[in-house]
């Protein structure tokens, strides 16, 4: 047993958790922050939900490096630190400064966005040896950012609503301080990925084509999943009029809680399913999108749709997280998670563009809600069959024996 994994190091580890989907809120808030700057486009304004994934695009390809510099622990707490300056400014600057100001301040989200897989994955890495414990342990953590996501997003809103100030929502984020502290006295310094090899030159590290295949092909089925977030409102209030606000809002927290329940029981089902667990959380996400094709004369089928996309996306992530672990292994595994991050928040990135534009050529209106989650249950039924070969084909460490 690895002696850093301590009860100590544990509480570390669920207080980054805790508040690394902290800015759930924002988008809860969205709606107050364009009421205050209404003399500003609502386009604009937008730029704070965006502004994130593009920053975290960029920087989840950097961090791998910045971790052959830097303790995975100096890295968790400079992207902590960054989320909490963005929460400061939106709490004291918010209706005060420009617009360009907040949306500045958004994309220091994406520092501890672009950075959450691979500094965790790398963190638990070090701290514990076993393989099957880290993978539930691995679960866990998903399971508490998902609740963290949840605290938040309804928190702030009630903070919100009764304070009749969006701005006071953001003193939530001293939770965060809180955490920061925690995080400082609990977690053990973790590894620096690849240390100076006395006094030469580093090594350049290679990293498997897998590590690719594994990051575009997630990037793919990315873009399935967000047509289920980025417009299951409009499913529900325009276009089939299932209910209002209160079922949408209801549809958008099912996913979290499909993300929860699969972080808390991934050991279970992992070791049943084994090398076959992405196709077959894969095959869950497409079921749920096609549900919402077939079940429209009732808001169930968006629920329950709802909630396989969240169970899979949450229970692809860990497996992913531990396999590119085995194939990528010691100086190699920060900058292959940096690569698989890259990939997934660039897939935040350009989803509603690659979806629109496919949804008008195969109907000529790239609005059209319908089409769009034809396109995502297509993209998730096609991520699920190449899954196949991509996870469940033998290693090359595998196939020799070893």
């Amino acid at each position: 047993m690895n002696n850093k994994f301590t009860f100590k190091s544990k509480m570390g580890t669920f207080a980054f958790c805790f508040g690394a989907m902290a800015n759930n809120m924002t988008m809860a808030l969205v709606a107050y922050i364009m009421a205050t700057y209404s003399n500003v486009s609502p386009a604009v304004v937008q730029n704070i939900l965006v502004t994130p994934s593009l920053v975290a695009t960029v920087y989840a390809f950097f961090v791998g490096q910045l971790n052959t510099k830097f303790s995975t622990k100096k890295l968790l707490l400079f992207g902590q630190i960054s989320i909490l300056a963005m929460g400061m400014i939106f709490m004291f600057l918010g209706g005060k400064a420009s617009i360009w100001v907040l949306v500045l301040a958004a994309g220091l989200v994406g520092i501890g966005q672009g950075s959450n897989n691979t500094i965790l994955g790398a963190m638990l890495a070090d701290m514990i040896d076993d393989e099957k414990e880290r993978g539930s342990f691995l679960g866990i953590c998903m399971a508490v950012m998902n609740v963290g996501g949840v605290f938040f997003s309804i928190a702030g809103g009630k903070i919100a609503d009764i304070t009749g100030s969006w701005q006071m929502a953001y003193a939530l984020y001293f939770i965060i301080l809180a955490a920061i502290i925690l995080e400082m006295i609990c977690l053990p310094e973790g590894p620096v990925a690849q240390a100076q090899a006395g006094g030469g030159a580093k090594e350049k590290v290679a990293i498997p084509a897998k590590v690719w295949v594994i990051s575009i092909h997630y990037f793919f089925f990315f873009l399935a999943l967000y047509v289920y977030g980025s417009n299951i409102s409009q499913y529900i209030i325009n276009y089939y009029q299932l209910g209002g606000a209160s079922e949408a809002g209801v549809a958008t927290s099912v996913v979290t809680i499909g993300g929860i329940i699969a972080g808390a029981v991934y050991g279970v089902y992992s070791q049943w399913f084994k090398k076959l667990t992405v196709p077959i959380m894969m095959g869950a996400a497409a079921v749920g999108l096609f549900l919402c094709l077939t079940m429209t004369t009732t808001v169930w089928g968006a629920y329950i749709g709802g909630a396989l996309v969240g169970f899979s996306m949450s229970a692809c992530g860990p497996y992913i997280i531990m396999e590119l672990g085995k194939i990528a292994p010691g100086a190699q595994y920060s900058k292959a998670m940096s690569i698989y991050s890259g990939f997934m928040n660039a897939g935040m990135c350009v989803a509603i563009y690659v979806i629109n534009i496919a949804t008008g050529m195969i109907c000529g209106d790239s609005s059209d809600i319908h089409t769009k989650f034809i396109v995502g249950f297509v993209l998730a039924a096609a991520a699920c069959i190449t899954s196949i070969p991509v996870y469940c084909s033998k290693s090359k460490a595998e196939a020799s024996g070893q």
